[in-house]
Parts: structure tokens; sequence; C-alpha cells
């Protein structure tokens, strides 16, 4: 069951948005996102050759990722985890327990060296000094930290756009779909543009966008950190 307070949420927003919809918003929702994706870059290009601030460039990134995710929470929220459910076949089944013990396996591996990587640089650096091994644990941290964030928000990306494949297709107004027939069922307009702008493309290029620029200035902030 979906959550009650969470669905009169997105029903009283959609009957307000409702009168207020143009024609061409309607009929080509996923069109306007892929237009609003370009305008985002071209001011990020502005902003790259004008030398503005990297707060500046994330927030243009992330703006460039909004209406599909919005509209992406929109639909995941109103619909019931049985819609997403499917009978695999026995290979894809187990192929599937094998990527992700192997995935478990190579990121606990991974922590393990990393972690005995960063013990032996904090030794070798900081000596017997525990203030200067202090802050050098807390520049670490701060490198190792926004990298992290950025493949974690790509894994969800990839997950939620999985996800949203497999309840709507690939169409820009798909005529067949597993969304639950109330969502915004009083609200048809705004309905046709959220399910248009939770369009798996569309999220799977716009959190490309905001993930290569995440990984711009993440680099960029290392090089001035190291």
């Amino acid at each position: 069951m979906t959550n009650d307070r969470g669905r009169r949420f997105v029903e009283g927003a959609g009957a307000r948005l409702e009168p207020h919809h143009p024609h061409f918003l309607t009929s080509h929702p996923t069109a306007l996102g892929l237009a609003w994706m370009a305008g985002v870059v071209a001011l990020l290009v502005v902003c790259d050759l004008a030398g503005g601030p990297g707060w500046l460039r994330a927030s243009l990134a992330l703006t460039a990722a909004l209406p599909p995710l919005v509209a992406t929470f929109a639909v995941l929220s109103q619909t019931p985890r049985s819609h997403l459910e499917y009978e695999p076949s026995i290979l894809t089944h187990f192929f599937a327990r094998f990527l992700a013990l192997f995935s478990a396996f190579i990121f606990w591996l991974g922590s393990v060296v990393i972690g005995g990587a960063i013990a032996v640089q904090l030794t070798d650096e900081s000596g017997t000094d525990i203030e200067t091994a202090w802050v050098l644990a807390a520049r670490l941290f701060a490198m190792i930290v926004p990298p992290v964030t950025v493949l974690l928000y790509c894994v969800l990306i990839v997950r939620y756009a999985g996800y949203l494949a497999r309840l709507r297709g690939w169409s820009a107004v798909p005529t067949r779909h597993r969304i639950p027939e109330h969502f915004l069922s009083e609200a048809p307009r705004t309905r046709q543009i959220v399910i248009g702008l939770a369009h798996p493309g569309l999220l799977l290029a716009a959190g490309l966008l905001s993930t290569l620029v995440a990984i711009a200035l993440t680099v960029r902030a290392e090089n001035l950190l190291a």
C-alpha cells in the first residue's frame, strides 16, 4: 500500500497544476525535458567559459536532472512494489545473485585495501603527532566522500531508470504501462506530463550529465586539496 498522505499531496499538487499546462507541454513532455537539459548544458558551457564558481556549476547540473527526478519520485512513490514483480528465468535469477555477491566481494576487498593504504599514509606523514594525524584524516575524508557520493548517486539513477523501464517502457507517451490507474486520475494532463518526464532515457541522460559535472568538480577539488 502506498502512503495515503503522500498520495493526497501528489493529487493536490496535480489538481493545482492541472489548469496551467500549455498544450505543447502536454503533448511532448519528454521532448520538453530534453530541451530543458540542453538549455542547462548551454548555461554550463557559458559558466565554464566565464570561470563561474564550482557551486554554481553543481547547482546547474542538479537542475538538469530535476524534472525527470521529481517526476520519477512522484511515479515510484505512488506505485506499489507488486507492479514491478515479474517471473525471471532461472539463468537471470542466479546470474543476478552472482553479480550481487561478486560486487559485494569487490567492495569489501576495496575497503580493506583502501583502509590499509590510508593507515600507512597517515603513519608515514604524521608519525607520532596525533594532531597532524587528525588533520590528515579529515583531509582524506573530504577527498573520499565526494566520489563515493557521486557513485551512489549514479547507482540510484541507473536503478530508478530500470524501474521506470519496467513500469512504463521507453515510449515518450506510453499507451501500455504498469503505473496505477489511480495515479493523478483527477488530473489527466498533469498525469501525462509526469509520466512523460519520468522517462528512463531522459533520467539516464540527465543523471549522466550531473554525474560528469560532479566528477569534474570532485577532481578539481582534490587537486586543490593535494
